[in-house]
């Protein structure tokens, strides 16, 4: 435990065995792995602060709070997921006890306890369903006094935050200013430093807007670098960085404030209970449940929900009152029922109802004015029949106009014919029997529901108003019970964000990302033998703001680590960037130890979107789409036809005609993503997405301090390692890495001979490894070079099940070496076995190499790191983590720089 704890603890008074529990959940891993249940978008955010990844379950609710605590010099520790405690308590006169875990222990400094995030909604309705689980007290704050009671035995704290805390105008700036605020402090030039504080100084509280189109020496850059360093100031309270026409700079807080207190403060009318028209025994309606009022207090109300009474302060009471939380069952003011009232006459009214009504009042208007009936050609009759119900209606609802308004959609017998009981079994055959997963046709539910009826001497409907009687059930409710969820998604129910939180595509290029998979519509052949190779799978990283493809990945291997690692190896050989949050959904391949490691690295937040809801990747999921419609379809030897197979002849099939190579797509396609697609307009942006990438780059920076560099040093960290992610060295056989020993003089050394390293290896060529010794990353050689040599790790590990299924078959239980493997290789039954992956891998080398030489080219160009070795490449005070992505923890250490 460091100093800062130990006297913290002291002043707070803290006893020894408060300390130990601390203590223990401190070096306690979280104690769940956090999940999307099917609308929230759930991930792990690196903490710079505390040197681990920290989950949290929600977008908009959990990682607006470790922003918070990110951020806030008060808070000192805090840990996602602490243990989980039993808590008690009484519901319906049932004792109820389970476990609980709350969202996060937090150390500040003059507070240490649990906390649990939840939205003031969920929580209202918690209290009217666990009234002794859940509760406010008279300060309007809510309690959870299970919990607290548990806390207090153990010498902690427990609160409960709601989503109402949240500043979304501060998340979205400190987001917005997170690269500033984190990274290495950069030196601006003392020109460009003067320049921006001399303007500043002579015009205070210019706009980000004017100061950007000055066009001087200085950049977008350097204004966020010199705010992040308190150089100048802003209230990022105030206003959005990015409403850059609204966003005010000014030299220092005393300035700003000097302004504030000289403008005009717009004071707000104070509510009070007193002008909400409420009395004691009123009835109300509190999400959706009938309660009463018991009494009005001086500083609470009291409400009687079923045999429970809650207690809840007059602010805010008033507060749900305003939101439509809570409404008065009926109204005692007369005049505002009655206006009500009218309202619903004339919505209900249509068009046509409403112009004869308005000719009518003209008419009344006009003989009042002293116009003859003979000139505005109304019978008498006609008119006092018109009078006698403007009258009416005036004295009935204080307004005679509706009374002109003809009510035809009151008029007739509207009752239905059917009996009741004809009407229940009915509904009943559609429910349970048309309604399942059977999906039967409804002409046959409706045969078995008329015999039925003639079983019971009823008189049945016609097949036309049975069918008509089942298109009054919702289409979402009835598809998801006859198809499942999965085909009631496009009829499910779209929400709205109308309430402020941050935007779900980012304020910024390389905020938000995306990256997805899908497997191409084209069959593609050998360059070489001309042997149909299969489909192809497309990995795409897309950013969401400017919707820009980033980087792409073609390959013949379904989507692994491998797609992943290699598509965010091309945007940083491209780009020099990494996303500051990237989308994934619930494929294994995004949740790969080695890939939750290397966002972990680059601070990259990682957020799943829910399993089965494409809507929530619609960025990557619509350009798929594009991607095919506009360009794959377009080419010989694509498989549209294939959706309907039982049609397809030989001459037709794809297979046959398939021309395309996949060097000659992959040629194709990076012109299609970096070219033809990124200079169309986008009909969402209005204009290309290159354009509107650029001209957002120019407001809000590059941000060149976060630039990645494409060396050999990020080759490595993008390569894998096995499960254990270290290897015993073993006295003159080296490292043994899925079954194949790797050697390097700098392993024959007797201080290091038995230790275990940690080690990666290349998934592209299994000839080569690297392995971490004092300090250094160090390159190791196969013991069967020649033969591994350009060997894909896919290769290595078909031979190795074809050898294990041989030898299975012939009753041998040999353990497999890489001597086994390589002598398969060099056989000629391997070239049955292997070749057409070996054919798929050759392709897709030829376009690595092409890759690696615009790479070799990009890292002579690409941003300067000083101390950094290639060959032999060094880094200090570094220990890679094996803890990272597992359920069990989510840990890492941050690289220093190297």
């Amino acid at each position: 435990m460091n100093k800062e704890l130990t006297k913290l603890f002291l002043e707070l008074n803290i006893g020894e065995d408060t300390i130990q529990k601390i203590d223990s959940i401190r070096k306690s891993q979280p104690s769940r792995k956090v999940r999307s249940s099917g609308k929230n978008v759930s991930g792990s955010y690196p903490s710079q602060k505390m040197g681990v990844t920290i989950q949290f379950e929600s977008r908009t609710l959990e990682l607006a709070a470790i922003y918070e605590k990110e951020f806030d010099s008060n808070v000192i520790e805090y840990y996602d997921q602490p243990e989980t405690f039993p808590i008690r308590y009484q519901n319906k006169g049932r004792n109820i006890g389970h476990h609980y875990t709350p969202d996060f222990f937090v150390i500040e400094k003059d507070w240490i306890g649990y906390e649990e995030w939840k939205t003031e909604k969920d929580l209202f309705n918690l209290i009217l369903k666990y009234p002794n689980r859940y509760s406010v007290d008279e300060a309007g704050t809510f309690r959870c006094p299970p919990a607290e009671e548990y806390a207090r035995e153990c010498g902690l704290s427990f609160r409960i935050r709601t989503s109402d805390e949240i500043d979304w105008i501060l998340q979205r700036n400190i987001r917005f200013l997170e690269d500033y605020l984190l990274g290495n402090k950069i030196d601006i030039s003392p020109t460009k430093k003067a320049q921006v504080i001399n303007l500043v100084t002579e015009k205070p509280g210019i706009s980000l807007e004017k100061l950007l189109n000055l066009n001087l020496d200085f950049n977008a850059d350097d204004i966020y670098h010199l705010l992040a360093q308190n150089e100048i100031y802003a209230d990022i309270k105030a206003a959005l960085i990015t409403d850059f026409d609204k966003f005010s700079i000014y030299q220092n807080k005393e300035s700003s404030d000097a302004f504030y207190n000289m403008s005009n403060a717009n004071v707000k009318d104070i509510l009070h209970v007193s002008t909400l028209n409420i009395f004691p025994l009123q009835p109300l309606l509190w999400s959706a449940e009938q309660c009463t009022i018991l009494s009005i207090g001086d500083s609470s109300i009291s409400i009687m929900n079923g045999e429970r009474e809650i207690k809840i302060p007059h602010a805010l009471f008033e507060k749900l009152y305003h939101e439509g939380t809570i409404k008065p069952l009926i109204n005692s003011n007369n005049e505002s029922s009655t206006s009500e009232e009218v309202l619903d006459i004339i919505l209900s009214a249509s068009p046509k109802s409403l112009e004869e009504a308005n000719r009518k009042f003209s008419v009344l208007q006009s003989h009042w004015n002293g116009i003859s009936l003979e000139e505005l050609k109304v019978s008498p009759r006609t008119f006092r029949d018109w009078v006698k119900k403007y009258k009416d209606a005036e004295s009935q609802f204080g307004n005679g106009f509706v009374g002109l308004i003809t009510k035809r959609n009151n008029q007739g017998n509207r009752e239905r014919k059917l009996s009741p009981e004809v009407i229940g079994l009915m509904d009943e055959y559609i429910k349970e029997k048309f309604e399942n997963p059977r999906s039967s046709n409804l002409n046959s539910i409706y045969k078995r529901f008329y015999q039925e009826c003639n079983d019971r001497r009823w008189t049945p409907p016609s097949f036309v108003t049975f069918w008509k009687e089942s298109k009054k059930r919702p289409v979402y409710v009835q598809t998801e019970k006859r198809k499942g969820a999965k085909a009631a998604y496009d009829t499910e129910k779209f929400y709205f964000e109308i309430e402020t939180t941050t935007p779900r595509h980012g304020d910024f290029p390389y905020q938000v990302c995306h990256l997805d998979h899908t497997e191409l519509d084209i069959e593609l052949v050998c360059s070489d033998t001309h042997e149909n190779l299969g489909r192809p799978w497309l990995s795409l990283l897309i950013d969401a703001y400017s919707r820009r493809i980033l980087s792409f990945y073609l390959t013949f291997d379904p989507p692994s680590y491998r797609s992943c690692m290699m598509v965010l190896r091309e945007c940083v050989r491209r780009n020099s960037r990494l996303p500051k949050m990237l989308v994934v959904d619930g494929g294994k391949e995004f949740h790969s130890v080695y890939f939750d490691t290397l966002l972990a690295k680059y601070n990259v937040t990682k957020a799943q979107r829910p399993g089965s809801k494409p809507k929530f990747g619609s960025v990557c999921e619509r350009l798929f789409g594009t991607t095919n419609t506009e360009f794959i379809h377009n080419l010989l030897g694509n498989t549209q036809i294939m959706k309907n197979v039982r049609v397809v002849t030989k001459k037709f099939n794809p297979k046959h005609n398939a021309i395309w190579t996949f060097e000659s797509l992959h040629e194709m396609m990076n012109e299609w993503c970096y070219e033809i697609y990124d200079q169309q307009i986008h009909s969402t942006l209005g204009t290309s997405p290159r354009n509107f990438y650029e001209n957002r780059l120019y407001k809000t920076g590059k941000r060149e301090h976060t630039f990645v560099r494409y060396d050999e040093l990020f080759e490595i960290m993008t390569l894998p390692s096995t499960s254990k992610q270290t290897a015993k060295i073993q006295p003159g056989r080296g490292v043994r890495i899925n079954n194949i020993y790797y050697w390097g003089d700098m392993l024959d050394h007797p201080e290091i001979e038995g230790q275990s390293v940690y080690v990666r290896y290349d998934p592209f060529d299994m000839s080569i490894a690297y392995a971490y010794v004092n300090k250094y990353w160090i390159k190791l050689r196969s013991e069967n070079f020649m033969t591994f040599e350009n060997r894909t790790e896919k290769e290595i590990q078909m031979a190795t099940i074809e050898i294990r299924q041989r030898m299975r078959n012939a009753g041998n239980a040999i353990e497999i070496t890489g001597t086994i493997i390589a002598k398969f290789l060099d056989s000629a039954e391997s070239k049955e076995v292997l070749q057409i992956q070996h054919l798929k891998d050759k392709a897709a080398k030829l376009m690595g190499k092409v890759a690696d030489r615009e790479g070799n080219q990009s890292k002579s160009n690409g941003p300067k790191s000083e101390g950094r070795h290639l060959h032999l490449v060094k880094e200090e005070n570094v220990m890679p983590s094996d803890k990272i992505g597992k359920t069990d923890t989510q840990k890492f250490v941050a690289y220093g720089e190297f």
